[in-house]
């Protein structure tokens, strides 16, 4: 069964517009799947009045947050930053991780409302994981059953701090189906698509 799970904790005024900035790591990027990530899927939409910007990269952490800096260099009144990150700073996640996520992710809040306040910015709760198909390389690497624990309380602690920055959050822990991750952690395209419909469904919340 397909689930969709996408959350707005503040429904923005006006439909998504404009110029809308994806910052995230190699799901946003579109590893595994030849950059049909579900920001690819967005911008072949066409969606009428909206530039969708893929800024992902593989391998990003939210312990990565200098590199929003030239991001925002470059799209410094962008209309939208959507945020999806946390999934890579969790390898065999403990709650002290997620706390530096959360602290991480106040950082990158705060450079982009000192850039342009009129930003509109969504966090993304990323999406879980496949234990159970997990490759021998993620394995190796330690995305395992405390990565997904540690997944759960950070869509908590996510939405908790969108709440308080009066922020927009879409969740998509359960937004890809189990069958539709090629090695346990990517998405594949068809889980990918799962990601864009969450995210436009959420955005239009």
């Amino acid at each position: 069964m397909i689930v969709f799970a996408a959350l707005t904790l503040m429904a923005f005024r006006t439909k998504p517009h404009g110029q809308i900035v994806c910052f995230g790591d190699s799901i946003t990027y579109g590893a595994t799947v030849n950059g049909h990530s579900w920001v690819w899927y967005l911008q072949q939409a066409n969606h009428s009045g909206i530039d969708f910007i893929n800024a992902g990269r593989s391998g990003r952490r939210t312990a990565d947050k200098k590199e929003l800096l030239p991001v925002l260099e470059k799209y410094p009144h962008a209309d939208y930053y959507l945020i999806f990150l946390g999934v890579n700073d969790l390898k065999d996640g403990t709650p002290a991780m997620v706390d530096s996520c959360i602290a991480n992710m106040q950082w990158m809040i705060d450079k982009i409302k000192a850039s342009d306040p009129h930003t509109k910015i969504v966090l993304l709760a990323p999406t879980g994981i496949n234990v159970q198909t997990m490759s021998e390389v993620n394995v190796a690497k330690k995305y395992n059953a405390n990565t997904q624990n540690a997944l759960n309380i950070l869509e908590k602690k996510y939405h908790a701090l969108a709440k308080q920055e009066h922020l927009g959050f879409i969740s998509l822990l359960h937004a890809v189906s189990a069958p539709n991750y090629n090695d346990g952690l990517h998405p594949d395209e068809a889980g990918q698509q799962q990601i864009e419909k969450a995210v436009w469904k959420g955005l239009n919340h």
